[in-house]
């Protein structure tokens, strides 16, 4: 193997690891993108039941 295709190769390597990077942390921030909006879902409704409950007459 000559220093031209080592070269190459880790090369490579190196784009595929970027790659895989890039491919993990773009489903890490689906994933809280996804839970943020869960959360202000949950919010949302106890904000809604909070008012009707205060609203009512005791």
């Amino acid at each position: 193997m000559t220093e031209h295709e080592f070269l190459a190769a880790m090369l490579g390597l190196v784009a595929f690891e970027v790659l895989v990077g890039i491919i993990v942390s773009g489903y890490f921030a689906y994933r809280i993108h996804r839970s943020s909006q869960q959360i202000e879902g949950l919010t949302a409704a106890t904000f809604l039941e909070a008012r009707r409950a205060l609203s009512q007459p005791r």
